[in-house]
Protein backbone atom coordinates (compact mmCIF):
# COMPACT_ATOMS: atom_id res chain seq x y z
CA UNK A 1 0.00 0.00 0.00
CA UNK A 2 2.57 2.15 0.74
CA UNK A 3 4.59 1.95 -2.71
CA UNK A 4 1.26 2.56 -4.49
CA UNK A 5 0.37 5.62 -2.65
CA UNK A 6 4.04 6.58 -3.24
CA UNK A 7 3.31 5.96 -7.04
CA UNK A 8 0.39 8.08 -7.09
CA UNK A 9 2.28 11.26 -5.33
CA UNK A 10 4.54 10.61 -8.27
CA UNK A 11 1.92 11.00 -10.98
CA UNK A 12 0.95 8.15 -12.10
CA UNK A 13 -1.98 6.78 -12.80
CA UNK A 14 -3.21 3.56 -11.44
CA UNK A 15 -5.32 1.24 -13.51
CA UNK A 16 -7.08 -1.81 -13.13
CA UNK A 17 -9.09 -2.94 -16.16
CA UNK A 18 -10.72 -6.22 -14.49
CA UNK A 19 -12.37 -4.56 -11.92
CA UNK A 20 -14.45 -5.86 -10.40
CA UNK A 21 -18.14 -4.83 -8.67
CA UNK A 22 -16.71 -2.64 -5.38
CA UNK A 23 -12.95 -2.88 -6.46
CA UNK A 24 -11.15 0.30 -7.81
CA UNK A 25 -10.76 0.77 -11.61
CA UNK A 26 -8.45 3.50 -11.03
CA UNK A 27 -6.81 5.85 -8.99
CA UNK A 28 -5.14 9.10 -9.33
CA UNK A 29 -3.54 11.65 -6.98
CA UNK A 30 -4.71 15.47 -7.55
CA UNK A 31 -4.04 16.98 -4.21
CA UNK A 32 -5.54 19.64 -2.33
CA UNK A 33 -7.93 17.86 -0.84
CA UNK A 34 -6.62 18.73 2.92
CA UNK A 35 -8.41 21.86 2.18
CA UNK A 36 -11.93 20.30 2.54
CA UNK A 37 -13.49 21.80 -0.60
CA UNK A 38 -13.55 18.26 -2.55
CA UNK A 39 -15.99 19.53 -5.17
CA UNK A 40 -16.36 17.81 -8.57
CA UNK A 41 -18.58 17.22 -11.78
CA UNK A 42 -18.36 14.48 -14.50
CA UNK A 43 -17.57 15.45 -17.90
CA UNK A 44 -16.69 13.51 -20.90
CA UNK A 45 -13.64 14.31 -23.19
CA UNK A 46 -10.06 14.15 -22.57
CA UNK A 47 -7.80 16.15 -19.85
CA UNK A 48 -6.84 19.52 -21.66
CA UNK A 49 -5.20 20.99 -18.99
CA UNK A 50 -5.22 23.13 -15.39
CA UNK A 51 -7.05 26.24 -15.18
CA UNK A 52 -6.75 28.50 -11.65
CA UNK A 53 -9.70 29.22 -10.63
CA UNK A 54 -10.75 32.75 -9.38
CA UNK A 55 -11.38 31.86 -5.90
CA UNK A 56 -9.19 28.98 -4.01
CA UNK A 57 -12.47 27.22 -2.14
CA UNK A 58 -14.74 24.99 -4.58
CA UNK A 59 -17.55 23.77 -2.48
CA UNK A 60 -19.98 22.73 -4.71
CA UNK A 61 -19.48 22.47 -8.65
CA UNK A 62 -22.53 21.15 -11.15
CA UNK A 63 -22.95 20.65 -14.89
CA UNK A 64 -25.55 22.44 -16.26
CA UNK A 65 -25.90 21.88 -19.92
CA UNK A 66 -22.91 23.33 -21.33
CA UNK A 67 -21.15 24.66 -18.76
CA UNK A 68 -20.76 24.09 -15.11
CA UNK A 69 -21.69 26.20 -12.07
CA UNK A 70 -19.06 26.25 -8.77
CA UNK A 71 -19.79 27.93 -5.55
CA UNK A 72 -16.35 29.26 -5.24
CA UNK A 73 -16.08 30.80 -1.54
CA UNK A 74 -19.64 31.34 -1.30
CA UNK A 75 -19.79 33.29 -4.73
CA UNK A 76 -21.18 31.42 -8.33
CA UNK A 77 -19.34 31.32 -10.86
CA UNK A 78 -20.08 30.62 -14.19
CA UNK A 79 -17.53 28.49 -16.30
CA UNK A 80 -17.36 27.83 -20.12
CA UNK A 81 -15.17 25.21 -20.85
CA UNK A 82 -15.47 25.73 -24.52
CA UNK A 83 -13.67 29.23 -23.72
CA UNK A 84 -12.25 28.80 -20.56
CA UNK A 85 -13.67 31.93 -18.89
CA UNK A 86 -15.60 32.10 -15.79
CA UNK A 87 -18.33 34.83 -14.97
CA UNK A 88 -19.08 36.13 -11.64
CA UNK A 89 -22.80 35.45 -11.21
CA UNK A 90 -22.85 38.12 -8.16
CA UNK A 91 -21.78 40.87 -10.60
CA UNK A 92 -24.74 40.28 -13.09
CA UNK A 93 -27.67 39.45 -10.55
CA UNK A 94 -29.06 41.84 -7.63
CA UNK A 95 -29.67 41.15 -4.17
CA UNK A 96 -32.00 42.00 -1.21
CA UNK A 97 -29.84 40.80 1.77
CA UNK A 98 -26.28 41.76 1.34
CA UNK A 99 -25.30 40.27 4.89
CA UNK A 100 -26.79 36.46 3.92
CA UNK A 101 -23.15 34.86 3.24
CA UNK A 102 -24.45 31.22 2.66
CA UNK A 103 -24.37 29.51 -0.84
CA UNK A 104 -25.69 26.19 -2.92
CA UNK A 105 -25.49 24.73 -5.83
CA UNK A 106 -27.62 21.69 -7.42
CA UNK A 107 -29.13 20.75 -10.48
CA UNK A 108 -30.86 18.10 -12.41
CA UNK A 109 -31.71 17.16 -16.04
CA UNK A 110 -32.22 20.61 -17.79
CA UNK A 111 -32.62 22.42 -14.80
CA UNK A 112 -30.29 24.20 -11.94
CA UNK A 113 -30.81 26.06 -9.03
CA UNK A 114 -28.31 27.87 -7.12
CA UNK A 115 -27.96 30.31 -4.06
CA UNK A 116 -26.49 33.33 -2.85
CA UNK A 117 -26.84 36.73 -0.42
CA UNK A 118 -30.24 35.19 0.58
CA UNK A 119 -31.72 34.68 -3.23
CA UNK A 120 -32.54 31.60 -5.22
CA UNK A 121 -32.44 31.65 -8.74
CA UNK A 122 -32.81 28.81 -11.32
CA UNK A 123 -30.98 28.64 -14.68
CA UNK A 124 -32.25 27.15 -17.65
CA UNK A 125 -30.95 26.89 -21.27
CA UNK A 126 -28.18 29.60 -20.60
CA UNK A 127 -31.17 31.72 -18.77
CA UNK A 128 -31.47 32.69 -15.05
CA UNK A 129 -34.28 33.56 -13.32
CA UNK A 130 -35.21 34.84 -9.84
CA UNK A 131 -36.56 32.14 -7.76
CA UNK A 132 -37.49 32.94 -4.31
CA UNK A 133 -35.91 34.72 -1.18
CA UNK A 134 -34.65 32.26 1.74
CA UNK A 135 -33.00 33.02 5.35
CA UNK A 136 -30.65 30.49 6.87
CA UNK A 137 -31.58 30.08 10.94
CA UNK A 138 -27.88 29.91 12.74
CA UNK A 139 -27.35 27.13 15.54
CA UNK A 140 -23.82 27.17 16.92
CA UNK A 141 -22.61 29.73 15.37
CA UNK A 142 -23.47 27.86 11.78
CA UNK A 143 -25.90 28.47 9.14
CA UNK A 144 -28.22 26.07 8.23
CA UNK A 145 -28.43 25.63 4.55
CA UNK A 146 -28.97 22.84 1.97
CA UNK A 147 -31.13 21.97 -0.98
CA UNK A 148 -31.61 19.50 -3.54
CA UNK A 149 -33.86 19.27 -7.22
CA UNK A 150 -36.26 16.40 -8.04
CA UNK A 151 -35.10 14.25 -10.58
CA UNK A 152 -37.48 15.56 -13.36
CA UNK A 153 -36.13 19.33 -12.26
CA UNK A 154 -39.36 20.48 -11.35
CA UNK A 155 -39.03 20.84 -7.48
CA UNK A 156 -36.76 22.12 -4.68
CA UNK A 157 -36.22 20.91 -1.29
CA UNK A 158 -34.58 24.05 0.23
CA UNK A 159 -33.63 23.15 4.09
CA UNK A 160 -32.89 26.51 6.18
CA UNK A 161 -34.81 26.27 9.33
CA UNK A 162 -34.37 23.14 12.31
CA UNK A 163 -37.28 20.92 11.98
CA UNK A 164 -38.38 22.03 8.55
CA UNK A 165 -38.27 21.58 5.07
CA UNK A 166 -40.14 23.09 1.82
CA UNK A 167 -40.49 21.96 -1.46
CA UNK A 168 -41.37 24.60 -3.73
CA UNK A 169 -41.98 24.66 -7.90
CA UNK A 170 -38.86 25.39 -10.36
CA UNK A 171 -41.00 27.45 -12.46
CA UNK A 172 -42.27 29.67 -10.07
CA UNK A 173 -40.95 29.48 -6.79
CA UNK A 174 -44.25 28.50 -5.34
CA UNK A 175 -44.49 26.62 -2.02
CA UNK A 176 -46.33 23.39 -2.83
CA UNK A 177 -45.25 21.69 0.96
CA UNK A 178 -43.95 22.86 4.24
CA UNK A 179 -41.94 19.60 6.30
CA UNK A 180 -42.29 20.14 9.39
CA UNK A 181 -41.28 17.85 12.44
CA UNK A 182 -38.48 16.94 14.79
CA UNK A 183 -35.74 15.69 12.44
CA UNK A 184 -33.45 18.52 13.49
CA UNK A 185 -30.75 20.04 10.96
CA UNK A 186 -29.77 18.18 8.07
CA UNK A 187 -26.05 19.38 6.29
CA UNK A 188 -27.44 17.37 3.03
CA UNK A 189 -30.82 16.48 1.48
CA UNK A 190 -31.79 14.54 -1.92
CA UNK A 191 -34.51 13.00 -3.80
CA UNK A 192 -35.54 9.63 -3.87
CA UNK A 193 -37.40 8.31 -6.79
CA UNK A 194 -40.29 7.36 -4.82
CA UNK A 195 -40.82 11.13 -4.06
CA UNK A 196 -39.66 11.12 -0.94
CA UNK A 197 -36.50 13.11 0.70
CA UNK A 198 -33.58 11.79 1.94
CA UNK A 199 -31.62 13.88 4.93
CA UNK A 200 -28.71 13.43 6.76
CA UNK A 201 -28.47 15.24 9.95
CA UNK A 202 -25.29 17.52 10.42
CA UNK A 203 -24.22 16.35 13.49
CA UNK A 204 -24.43 12.74 14.30
CA UNK A 205 -24.70 11.61 10.45
CA UNK A 206 -28.56 10.06 11.56
CA UNK A 207 -30.46 9.46 8.07
CA UNK A 208 -34.18 10.68 7.94
CA UNK A 209 -36.87 9.95 5.18
CA UNK A 210 -39.63 11.99 4.42
CA UNK A 211 -42.85 11.89 2.35
CA UNK A 212 -42.19 15.18 -0.10
CA UNK A 213 -45.49 15.34 -0.31
CA UNK A 214 -47.58 14.49 2.78
CA UNK A 215 -44.13 15.02 5.30
CA UNK A 216 -44.68 12.13 6.59
CA UNK A 217 -41.80 9.90 8.42
CA UNK A 218 -40.98 7.10 6.35
CA UNK A 219 -39.24 3.31 7.19
CA UNK A 220 -38.07 1.65 3.71
CA UNK A 221 -36.36 -1.44 4.71
CA UNK A 222 -32.82 -0.61 3.34
CA UNK A 223 -32.62 2.21 6.32
CA UNK A 224 -31.38 0.04 9.05
CA UNK A 225 -27.97 -1.25 10.40
CA UNK A 226 -25.02 0.28 9.04
CA UNK A 227 -27.30 2.03 6.22
CA UNK A 228 -29.19 3.92 9.04
CA UNK A 229 -26.43 6.79 9.37
CA UNK A 230 -23.32 8.23 6.85
CA UNK A 231 -20.52 10.77 6.97
CA UNK A 232 -20.97 11.21 3.26
CA UNK A 233 -24.41 10.18 0.57
CA UNK A 234 -24.85 10.88 -3.11
CA UNK A 235 -28.39 9.43 -5.31
CA UNK A 236 -28.02 8.64 -8.91
CA UNK A 237 -29.36 10.46 -11.26
CA UNK A 238 -32.50 8.31 -11.89
CA UNK A 239 -33.06 8.53 -8.08
CA UNK A 240 -32.85 4.67 -8.11
CA UNK A 241 -29.20 4.29 -6.19
CA UNK A 242 -28.01 5.36 -3.42
CA UNK A 243 -24.40 5.41 -1.32
CA UNK A 244 -23.91 6.02 1.61
CA UNK A 245 -20.35 6.33 3.07
CA UNK A 246 -19.46 5.48 6.81
CA UNK A 247 -15.67 5.65 8.29
CA UNK A 248 -14.68 5.25 5.01
CA UNK A 249 -16.64 2.26 3.91
CA UNK A 250 -18.70 2.51 0.97
CA UNK A 251 -22.43 0.83 0.87
CA UNK A 252 -25.08 0.99 -2.46
CA UNK A 253 -28.70 0.49 -1.94
CA UNK A 254 -30.91 -0.21 -4.67
CA UNK A 255 -33.63 2.04 -3.82
CA UNK A 256 -36.37 -0.04 -6.33
CA UNK A 257 -35.72 -3.52 -4.54
CA UNK A 258 -35.03 -1.46 -1.42
CA UNK A 259 -31.96 -4.04 -0.79
CA UNK A 260 -28.32 -3.65 0.07
CA UNK A 261 -26.29 -4.82 -2.75
CA UNK A 262 -22.40 -3.97 -2.28
CA UNK A 263 -20.69 -2.97 0.36
CA UNK A 264 -16.69 -1.83 0.05
CA UNK A 265 -13.64 -0.18 1.49
CA UNK A 266 -12.77 2.99 0.48
CA UNK A 267 -9.18 3.81 -0.20
CA UNK A 268 -6.89 7.02 0.60
CA UNK A 269 -9.76 8.40 2.91
CA UNK A 270 -8.87 10.22 6.46
CA UNK A 271 -11.88 11.81 7.61
CA UNK A 272 -13.96 12.51 4.45
CA UNK A 273 -14.96 12.58 0.66
CA UNK A 274 -17.16 13.42 -1.75
CA UNK A 275 -18.77 10.81 -3.72
CA UNK A 276 -21.04 11.01 -7.20
CA UNK A 277 -22.66 8.48 -9.76
CA UNK A 278 -21.04 8.78 -13.13
CA UNK A 279 -21.20 6.05 -16.17
CA UNK A 280 -18.50 5.76 -18.01
CA UNK A 281 -17.52 3.81 -21.13
CA UNK A 282 -20.80 1.76 -20.15
CA UNK A 283 -19.18 0.98 -16.82
CA UNK A 284 -21.77 1.91 -14.09
CA UNK A 285 -19.03 4.14 -11.51
CA UNK A 286 -19.04 5.75 -7.97
CA UNK A 287 -16.45 8.32 -8.30
CA UNK A 288 -15.00 9.11 -5.25
CA UNK A 289 -12.74 12.45 -4.55
CA UNK A 290 -10.89 12.02 -1.00
CA UNK A 291 -9.13 14.48 1.53
CA UNK A 292 -5.92 12.83 0.85
CA UNK A 293 -6.30 13.91 -2.77
CA UNK A 294 -6.70 11.10 -4.66
CA UNK A 295 -9.56 10.71 -7.22
CA UNK A 296 -10.50 7.48 -7.51
CA UNK A 297 -13.52 5.21 -9.52
CA UNK A 298 -15.04 1.91 -8.18
CA UNK A 299 -17.14 -0.24 -10.06
CA UNK A 300 -20.68 -0.49 -8.50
Amino acid sequence: MKKKWESLKKGYVLQNAGAKAGEASSHVYIGGGYTGALAFAGAEGAIKGDIILPKPLAWQAERAGEVLLLDLDHFIFKFDPASGEFSDLSQRLSFKNGKEFTSFVCAAKDTAAFAMFGQIFTFRGGEISPLSEYKSEMKNYTPTLCAAISDDGARLALHCKQNEIKILSTLNGEILNEIKGDFGIFDKICFLADGSVLGKERYAGKLVCLDAASGERLKPAWLRGECAEADELCVSADGLRLALISYGKAHIVDLKSANLTLSFELEHVVKRCETKFENSNGNKNLVVRTDYGCFSLYQV
